[in-house]
């Protein structure tokens, strides 16, 4: 390691060094004192975590750049929901990595920063959204010939707590809808088209009408696992047609097609729901509803799980309720349709004591 001649006699001389990662690299320099000069500062820039290989174009580009850099190209391929998410995530990022040089950034510094978002509580399954992210932004990196590896290849994943096995039994149901109808009766409709289709929270909020097809029986969503479609049995479909109505009753007249531009443009979505500046949380009703009716540990998205278990205690293929949750492995599938507990208890009965 250090400065040579090559060949000898020739005058031209180059450097030798490993870099943090003990990789050796060389380079030609020149003359003998630049030479000398260059080694110096490559080993600076390694000790302070700002190196990067000469034969890649980030030099002096920071975690901070690069982040920026793979968000302007995100932008057009993300929903909003999801840029606005990573950006957030990135604000806590920046402050421990961004002034980093992005090509020098040690898998042991990743770590270190993942361990400090876990101390600080948050869940297995959060802190592997922040290593998600990283690993966008240095694959795009490395795509982009600006830095030479992804290190997020060599950072395990944290472990996950269990995943949820919720579903909402019938005498739940029950209750459930008697005290929806009780305190907020518009809004029923919303539990039966989660109940009969089994969208995702974020598909039926942003669900508008253009997207709906009630003569052949269709929904188009645009979620988490991009545009998919959606089959419509008879109980989803008197859902939308409730909302249809509501939808309707909320201007005074109908007819011309002014009007009608007019209500589309402000009201295009299925589920009008709005967020004033004291309602923190749009799902408050059903929140209410699941406490007064006093189901315990039971969530919005739970709703999706009981769609799936009960397709697969009717006797649905697995493959087929892979298809109507929108999976693309049917591993997904196999997590979230297991049956419900009170069902494994009437199989097992089958074989007992006569």
């Amino acid at each position: 390691m250090g400065i040579f001649e090559k060949p000898k006699g020739s005058g031209v001389w180059g450097i030798s060094y490993c870099d943090r990662q003990g990789k050796r690299h060389r380079e030609r320099i020149g003359r003998k004192a630049e030479a000398i000069t260059a080694y110096s500062d490559r080993k600076r820039e390694i000790r302070e975590g700002r190196y990067v290989p000469p034969r890649y174009g980030g030099r002096g580009l920071t975690f901070r750049d690069l982040a920026e850099r793979a968000m302007e190209y995100k932008r057009s391929r993300l929903k909003p929901s999801s840029l606005i998410t990573d950006m957030r995530h990135l604000e806590h990022l920046y402050p421990l990595l961004g002034h980093l040089e992005a090509a020098a950034v040690h898998p042991a510094e990743i770590e270190t920063v993942l361990a400090k978002f876990r101390n600080r509580g948050l869940s297995g399954s959060t802190t592997n959204r922040y290593r998600s992210l990283l690993s966008s932004i240095f694959k795009y990196g490395k795509r982009m010939k600006l830095i030479p590896s992804n290190p997020i290849a060599d950072v395990e994943r944290s472990k996950e707590n269990a995943h949820r096995d919720r579903y909402l039994r019938p005498e739940e149901e029950e209750r459930l809808r008697k005290m929806i109808r009780e305190k907020c009766p518009e809004r029923e409709p919303e539990l039966d088209l989660a109940l009969y289709t089994g969208m995702r929270r974020g598909e039926q909020f942003s669900l508008k009408w253009e997207n709906v097809d009630l003569e052949l029986g269709r929904l188009t969503v645009y979620g988490k696992s991009g545009r998919r479609y959606i089959t419509l049995n008879s109980s989803a479909k008197a859902a939308l047609h409730k909302l249809k109505e509501m939808r309707d009753r909320l201007v005074v007249t109908r007819g011309t097609d002014l009007e009608s531009q007019i209500v589309n443009a402000f009201f295009p979505y299925v589920c009008l729901d709005t967020k004033s500046d004291t309602q923190k949380d749009w799902r408050r009703w059903f929140e209410d509803a699941v406490k007064e009716a006093g189901i315990e540990n039971f969530r919005w998205h739970d709703l999706r799980h009981t769609f799936a278990s009960r397709l697969v205690m009717a006797g649905v293929p697995l493959n087929s309720v892979k298809d109507f949750l929108g999976h693309h492995s049917i591993t997904m599938t196999e997590r979230y349709s297991h049956l419900s507990p009170d069902h494994r208890a009437i199989e097992i009965e089958k074989i007992g004591a006569k």
